[in-house]
């Protein structure tokens, strides 16, 4: 099996969610996002994505990354890091490169997108949720992470060479 990092992972995160109809995205993305705007923000998340687009519900997407069984282990054992996001979404999930990270032990209410041949596939269709309200705390650290998300991204293009 081939080594994966998060930032792969995110990667193939933003190429699937990478859909662009008329003059904007489908999607909006923002990677790492704390759990609060200030010091006090003690949880983060991989990837928060927000579909645009009114007629498929406005969703909002949680994503935790994993590369690791021993990732995921740790994952299990503190449930309220994935809670504290989790609640406020439409939909929850697991992403891995390998399914084999895990062993029966994906938790209910949440779905799993895996990679196979070089892209990230739903392999269990997360559930859909009735999101409580964001803190403005929350929504302010979501903005400020689509926003360095959105910095990082190009700055990336930019040094690799590739158009947007």
């Amino acid at each position: 099996m081939s080594v994966h990092t998060e930032a792969a992972m995110l990667d193939h995160l933003h190429s699937r969610y990478r859909h662009h109809y008329g003059n904007a995205p489908r999607y909006v993305c923002a990677e790492h996002v704390r759990s609060g705007a200030g010091f006090d923000a003690v949880r983060c998340t991989d990837m928060i994505v927000q579909d645009c687009w009114p007629a498929k519900g406005l969703e909002l997407i949680g994503h935790e990354v994993k590369v690791s069984r021993s990732d995921w282990v740790a994952e299990l054992k503190d449930p309220e890091k994935a809670d504290t996001f989790r609640r406020h979404l439409h939909r929850w999930y697991l992403v891995v490169p390998d399914r084999s990270i895990l062993r029966d032990d994906l938790p209910v209410g949440w779905g799993l997108m895996a990679l196979r041949a070089g892209k990230l596939w739903v392999v269990r269709p997360a559930p859909l949720m009735v999101p409580e309200p964001m803190p403005a705390t929350m929504t302010a650290a979501l903005l400020r992470a689509v926003a360095k998300t959105a910095e990082r991204r190009a700055v990336r293009r930019l040094a690799v060479g590739v158009a947007s």
